[in-house]
């Protein structure tokens, strides 16, 4: 009987050690195993923002290196790899290398530019 109950507890060790679900045993010593599919999308929408975030500063680095954009009048926001664009430049000149810029920044799925062109 010990030697059942002992093999148990090495197998839900051994389970739970692997990652890969979670595990637990009822009552009667049975292995159950969680549905962690909510879990895991938690997990990857989390690391999403934080890739988002990333990709956010990035961006926004990028547009501070560039001489010839008021990078303070753009405002960039990102979610899961598409980088919107809003804000405002004096030239459609200035718009067109914002969103250029933009578009060669590693991680960048897409670009939806909402960048008005206000002459001053």
């Amino acid at each position: 009987m010990k030697q059942a109950n002992l093999l148990k507890l090495v197998m839900a060790g051994a389970l739970a050690t692997t990652g890969i679900a979670a595990h637990a045993l009822d009552q009667g010593g049975i292995i159950k195993i969680a549905d962690q599919s909510g879990a895991s999308g938690v997990m990857s929408d989390a690391g999403r923002k934080i890739d988002d975030s990333a990709l956010t500063a990035k961006v926004k680095a990028e547009l501070l290196a560039k001489k010839d954009v008021p990078s303070t009048k753009v405002h960039v926001t990102t979610r899961h790899g598409v980088v919107h664009l809003t804000g405002s430049v004096p030239q459609s000149a200035q718009k067109t290398l914002v969103v250029d810029t933009v578009k060669g920044v590693e991680g960048v799925v897409d670009v939806k530019d909402d960048i008005k062109v206000m002459g001053k």
